[in-house]
């Protein structure tokens, strides 16, 4: 059996996608009432799943809305060469160190395609130096920039949140192809 990437465009792969990263926001991070089901985000978004014999295993959302536009500042990035790397989840029964940076290496093909220059990550300070390691191994610049606890709302207000870039492509990129629509 295979894992193959593809953009979520089928309703019911993008379906169990929803159901997969309630399941492990409510077990994983102890958020018990996270709602997974489809965000608006979700519709403005790229979705990109990863699938097994017609069964979704895992995803993750392409973002060209940055929330954190004094993030963006700070860091003295371009706001329009900026997505938003969201809401990973894998199936833990198939999640293997492998099978995630295979993965990373597809999130970070499908976002210089789209033109983004920077992907940004907000995770906590485990999962970040787990993302570093998967993109170092890829050859992919990742780094850890700094703690942004006044970015937790709502419900994902107790949780730690730091903030990541990975840099896909030079800002001095000559040949960037101009970013489509997510749908």
């Amino acid at each position: 059996m295979s894992i193959e990437f593809k953009l979520g465009r089928d309703p019911q792969l993008l379906q169990q996608y929803y159901t997969l990263r309630e399941r492990c926001f409510r077990e994983e991070l102890g958020l018990a009432h996270f709602d997974g089901s489809e965000e608006d985000q979700d519709r403005e978004s790229l979705i990109l799943l990863a699938v097994e014999n017609n069964r979704c295993v895992g995803g993750a959302r392409i973002s060209p809305t940055i929330p954190l536009q004094s993030q963006i500042n700070h860091l003295q990035l371009n706001s329009d060469n900026c997505c938003m790397w969201e809401r990973l989840a894998f199936d833990p029964a198939v999640r293997s160190l492998l099978l995630l940076r295979n993965f990373c290496a597809r999130l970070v093909e499908v976002s210089a395609q789209m033109g983004y220059h920077h992907a940004m990550v907000l995770s906590s300070l485990r999962n970040a130096r787990f993302y570093r390691q998967c993109h170092s191994a890829l050859g992919i610049a990742f780094k850890i920039h700094r703690p942004v606890p006044h970015s937790a709302k709502g419900m994902f207000a107790g949780l730690e949140h730091y903030m990541s870039v990975a840099t896909l492509q030079s800002d001095l990129s000559a040949s960037v192809v101009p970013r489509q629509s997510a749908r």
